[in-house]
Order: C-alpha cells, then structure tokens, then sequence
C-alpha cells in the first residue's frame, strides 16, 4: 500500500494536469470559435445601421450599432468607450453602413441611461475638480512642463483620466505614483492638443454657434494657411482663428468651391489679352463672381467677365507691358463680357402692357388737348363778358350826359341837389 499511494498520487496529478489541459484548450476553442462566430455573424456588404455616441470630456464621437433598437438624438446610453463604461449621449442620427471586416470590433451600446446612472455620473463632478486640484498642484510642485485641461471618473468611479496638454513629452512618472497614492485608485494621464481640449470643453464660435469640433465633426484640424490664402482671406490671426487659437476648421468647408472657381481664372500676375483685344497684367480676382481686374497697357484697370479669358489667346513674343504708365484710370464700374440675363417675363403680360401702353400715351394727348380747349374757350368767354361789361356801362354814360344836355333847369337841380339846405326854409324862424 505504502508504494502504492505515491503512483496514485501522481496518477491523479497527471489526471488533473490532463483535465486542466483540455478545459484551457476547450476555452481557447470556445473563444476562437466565439470570435469566428462574431466574424461570420455578419456578411461583407450587409447593411448595418448605427448611431455615433460622443461622452463626456472625450473630443471625438464613436459609431455603436443599434440593431432593431430605436434611438432619438441627443439621448443618454449607457456604453463602452475607450476609457470604460460610462454615460454619452447620441450625437447622430441613423445611418447606414455595408459592412467591411476592418470595421471589427463591433461595438453594440449596453442599455438607455436611467436616472440612477445619470445622477451617479454628475455625483463624481465635485471629484473630478477635486481631483484635478490635486493634479495642478503636484504639477507645480514637481515642475512638470504640462497644463492639466481636466479630469474624468470612468468605470463607474474605478479609474481617473488626467488630460493635459504640453509642447513635447513629459515624464511624468513620479506624477502618476503620487496620484495613486492620494487618490487610491487607476490613474491614466492623456496628452491632447489645443483643438482636443476645446472640442472636450466645449464654446461658442465667431458665428454665435458652437464650435464645429465640440458639436459634430468627427475629425478636425486639417486646415493650412493655404487654404485662407486660396480664398483671399486677411491673414489676421483675430479673424482666421478660432477660439482655440488655431486656424478655423470651417475654412475648409468653402476651400473645394475656391479652388474650382480658381481653375476657371486666369493667376494674379500673369500677362494675358482678352477677347476684345485689350492686353495687360492681371492684378485681381472676384473668385465667387468669377471676374477679374487687369491693368491694360494704355494704362486703364478694367473688370472682365470669365467669358473675356481664353487660354487659346496667346501674346505676341515681343510684346511687353510698359514700365511707365503715366496716369492711371480705374474704370472698373463697367464689367467687361458681362451678360445681362432679363428677367422672365409673361409673354401676354408684355403684351397686353405694349398694347396699353400707346393707347395711354394717345389719352393722355387727347386728355390734354381737352384741357387746353377748355382754357381757351374759358378765356375767349371772359373776354366776351368784360367787353359786353364796358359796352353797357359806355352806353349808360352817353344816355345820362344827353339827358342833362336837353333839360334847361339842370344847373340849378344839380345846385339844389347839392345844396339842400339853401332851398328848404327854416322852420325855426319867427313870423311877423
């Protein structure tokens, strides 16, 4: 029995190893088979329908399927990012996508943020400032050349994400080892750019609205001072930068328009003849109207239409712009090739206001012939009325004057019509 038991003992380790052989090969099936499973679980160019998540702090949104789900936007889910399980909100609505295997991991969201989760998220904000307290003055105090933009609780208050930015790598090992030591829990430490930091934080833009990069641009950045350069812009750092201090990434939204309206145009500077036969230099470029100004030899800047360049029209080998102008006339008022397009009108319209229009102008001569009649006649009759006045009061006159030639006794009628008084007797005088 005593040299028995030591081969049953071994017979039972050996079983044992044997046992836990096969279990990790069978999970190592298991988990190949699972990934397998997930790989064939959708064909290349199924349609797929997803949603993109953006949390908290984080710049950038992430694309989650949605399955039969339905989800609104701007609504709170629960789901992993890259930093943990946490609380986002949709940033998008619907789309759909064929699916490719480089789009693996799919990522699905866990559930629909409840109130518990919301405000157990917003309980860890009095942490998270203190915790970035923290942060700054241990900066401080090892005199790290870093700027800590803000702190985040991920994993259910596990683990905190310290984002920072700085002009080159930092060493900050000792950092983390104090921070472990204060807060007693995961620490990561994340360098971010300067447009990170504002699309995290989040602002308002020079147009009053928020900040393209902080509301729904996936990748942002790519903007040159070429592109400002290409659209003719004043290279004046308050005007092309945004409020993080780099170029605005809407300039790149107009940068394909310039670009393909340059194309149609003739360069600045360059030596061209027109259409019309004028020769000169070109000094500027009206890119959205599609014109341009040239300063021709005879010394005139005019404005031509696109329709006046063609780069058939080559100069003659020896001619050359003059170098001394005299004076300079700027006659720009007036486009050169440019169409007038009239507006559509309704042909009976037109019509009707040709054929009236005539007919008003003839009432109008006859409307003032009438008036002109009926002033002459009014004045004709005037006259008429004073002359037949003076005629009656002339012929009164010469009735009175034979009348008092043929009476004898006029005189002494018209001295006792004068003098009434010599003629009536007193009534006051006494009789004898």
């Amino acid at each position: 029995m005593h040299n028995n038991t030591p081969e049953g003992e071994n017979q039972e380790e050996s079983q044992s190893q044997i046992d836990t052989s096969i279990q990790s090969v069978t999970k190592e099936e298991n988990s190949t088979h699972s990934k397998n499973s997930k790989e064939q679980r959708y064909k290349d160019g199924e349609p797929l329908t997803f949603v993109r998540v953006r949390f908290p702090g984080n710049s950038k949104s992430f694309p989650f399927l949605t399955g039969k789900r339905i989800f609104s936007y701007g609504q709170k889910v629960l789901a992993m990012s890259d930093r943990g399980m946490t609380v986002g909100y949709i940033n998008s609505f619907p789309y759909i996508v064929p699916f490719e295997k480089n789009m693996l991991p799919v990522k699905s969201i866990s559930k629909v943020a409840t109130g518990e989760d919301i405000e157990e998220q917003k309980s860890y904000m009095a942490k998270e400032h203190e915790a970035e307290v923290m942060c700054i003055r241990l900066v401080s105090k090892l005199k790290l050349g870093m700027v800590v933009t803000h702190v985040e609780f991920v994993q259910f208050g596990k683990k905190a994400v310290f984002y920072f930015n700085a002009p080159s790598r930092v060493d900050f090992r000792d950092l983390v080892k104090q921070l472990v030591g204060e807060l007693k829990m995961r620490i990561e430490l994340r360098q971010i750019s300067v447009r990170d930091r504002t699309a995290a934080l989040g602002g308002v833009g020079a147009c009053g609205l928020m900040t393209c990069c902080s509301s729904f641009l996936k990748n942002y950045g790519n903007v040159s001072i070429k592109m400002a350069k290409n659209q003719n812009l004043a290279l004046i750092p308050s005007k092309i930068n945004g409020v993080c201090g780099q170029l605005k990434c809407c300039i790149k939204y107009e940068d394909e328009v310039y670009g393909a309206k340059r194309k149609l145009l003739p360069k600045e500077g360059t030596f061209l003849e027109v259409k019309n036969g004028d020769r000169g230099k070109v000094t500027k470029l009206h890119i959205l109207h599609e014109r341009f100004d040239m300063i021709t030899e005879q010394g005139k800047i005019r404005r031509y239409a696109i329709n006046q360049y063609d780069t058939d029209i080559k100069l003659p080998e020896n001619w050359l712009l003059p170098q001394d102008l005299g004076h300079i006339t700027n006659e720009t008022s007036t486009i050169i090739g440019l169409e007038v397009k009239e507006s559509p009108v309704d042909s009976n319209y037109s019509d009707e206001k040709e054929e009236d229009a005539p007919a008003t102008k003839s009432n109008e001569k006859f409307q003032y012939q009438d008036s002109s009649d009926k002033e002459k006649e009014n004045k004709t009759d005037n006259n008429k009325n004073r002359n037949s006045r003076n005629h009656n009061r002339n012929r009164n006159r010469n009735r009175n004057n034979k009348s008092r030639s043929k009476s004898p006794n006029s005189n002494t009628q018209n001295n006792s019509q004068d003098n009434p008084k010599q003629n009536t007797p007193s009534r006051n005088k006494k009789k004898p």
